[in-house]
C-alpha cells in the first residue's frame, strides 16, 4: 500500500514557534536528533511589547519549524526542547503536535527507522493539552490585512498569533467559483486557541476578512494533540 491511513501512521507533526534568537538552539536539537523531515522558515509574532521598543529591537521575529516523526519521538523532542528552552518565559514561544492522518510508505519507514536510531528516554512528559484541548487556526489573507485578522481574533478571545509571508497560487476554477482574484502575496496567520474559543475566533475572522471582503481570506483549523508554552500566550 502506498499510503498509510490515520489509524496506522502513529506519526505527529511537531510545530515550534520560538524567538528568532533561539534558532540555533532549535537547530542543534533537531540535528542531534537526526529528524528525518524538517521544514524551517521565518515568521513574525503579532504581540507588541514595551520592552522590545525600549531595547530598540524587533522581538517579534520568530523561527517556525515543522517536523514529522513518530509520536514517541515527538514526545521526547518536546522534553528535550523544554530542557533547552524556557517556554515559561513570556514571548519565548510554543511547541505543539498534530496527528498525521496519512503518509506514503517511504516516508513512514523513514520515520520509523529514525526512531529506532534515536535514544528514547523512559520519562514521559505531561503536556498542557492533555487537560485543555487546543486547536491550530490557520487564516490565509491577502498581504496587508494582518491587523484586521488579529483585531477580529482578539475580539473573540485569541491571545496572539504568528504571521508567515507566503505566495498564493490559484487555478482559474478557484477564481471562477469563489469569485476572487488570487493575489500572489499572502499572510498566513497561525493562532493557537483553546477548543471552546475556536469557532468564535474563526467566525469573527470570516466576518472581518472573509472571501467577500478585500482581504479575501479563508480560515480552517487542525486539532492539536499536545502543547507546551501555551500558559504564557496571554
Amino acid at each position: 500500500m502506498f499510503y498509510r491511513s490515520e489509524t496506522e501512521t502513529g506519526l505527529d507533526a511537531l510545530i515550534t514557534i520560538v524567538d528568532h534568537r533561539l534558532k540555533n538552539v532549535l537547530l542543534n536539537v533537531y540535528k542531534n536528533s537526526k529528524i528525518p523531515i524538517l521544514l524551517l522558515t521565518h515568521g513574525r509574532g503579532t504581540a507588541k511589547s514595551m520592552v522590545y521598543e525600549v531595547l530598540g529591537y524587533d522581538g517579534r521575529k520568530k523561527t517556525v519549524s515543522v517536523s514529522i516523526q513518530t509520536k514517541n519521538m515527538a514526545n521526547q523532542l518536546i522534553k528535550i526542547l523544554s530542557e533547552r528552552i524556557d517556554f515559561s518565559k513570556e514571548y519565548t514561544g510554543i511547541a505543539f503536535t498534530i496527528n498525521v492522518s496519512s503518509i506514503s510508505n517511504v516516508l513512514y519507514n523513514l520515520c520509523v527507522q529514525a526512531e529506532e536510531n534515536f535514544m528514547l528516554g523512559s520519562e514521559d512528559m505531561v503536556l498542557a493539552s492533555a487537560k485543555e484541548p487546543y486547536h491550530l487556526i490557520i487564516a490565509i489573507v491577502n498581504s496587508g490585512f494582518l491587523d484586521q485578522v488579529m483585531t477580529a481574533a482578539k475580539k473573540a478571545g485569541a491571545s496572539g498569533g504568528t504571521v508567515v509571508q507566503a505566495r498564493g497560487l490559484g487555478s482559474k476554477e478557484a477564481q471562477k467559483y469563489l469569485g476572487i482574484t488570487i493575489q500572489p502575496e499572502k499572510d498566513l496567520v497561525l493562532i493557537l486557541a483553546p477548543k471552546e474559543k475556536k469557532l468564535g475566533i474563526m467566525e469573527s475572522i470570516k466576518n472581518e476578512v472573509g472571501l467577500n471582503t478585500p482581504g479575501t481570506g479563508i480560515c480552517f483549523s487542525l486539532p492539536v494533540d499536545s502543547a507546551i508554552g501555551v500558559e504564557t500566550m496571554d
